[in-house]
């Protein structure tokens, strides 16, 4: 069986004086989490990993959508 990559979409994570989100083109979640981890600093994974134990919104057709900044 073929697998297909999907959007794995975290949000309201990393919250500051905003929600943040994390997101990853992957075939598993596992293996979305790893993505998110290689693009991280040491610090920030130690920080905020915990928050990728959730589950996040799983997309396997287009979608797209935005969120506002703030700071």
């Amino acid at each position: 069986m073929k697998k297909t990559m999907k959007l794995f979409v975290w949000e309201n994570i990393r919250r500051d004086y905003t929600a943040g989100i994390g997101f990853a083109m992957a075939y598993d979640i596992e293996e979305a989490r790893q993505k998110i981890k290689e693009q991280s600093e040491d610090w920030e994974w130690g920080a905020y990993k915990g928050e990728l134990m959730n589950e996040p919104k799983i997309y396997n057709e287009p979608y797209g959508t935005w969120i506002s900044g703030g700071g």
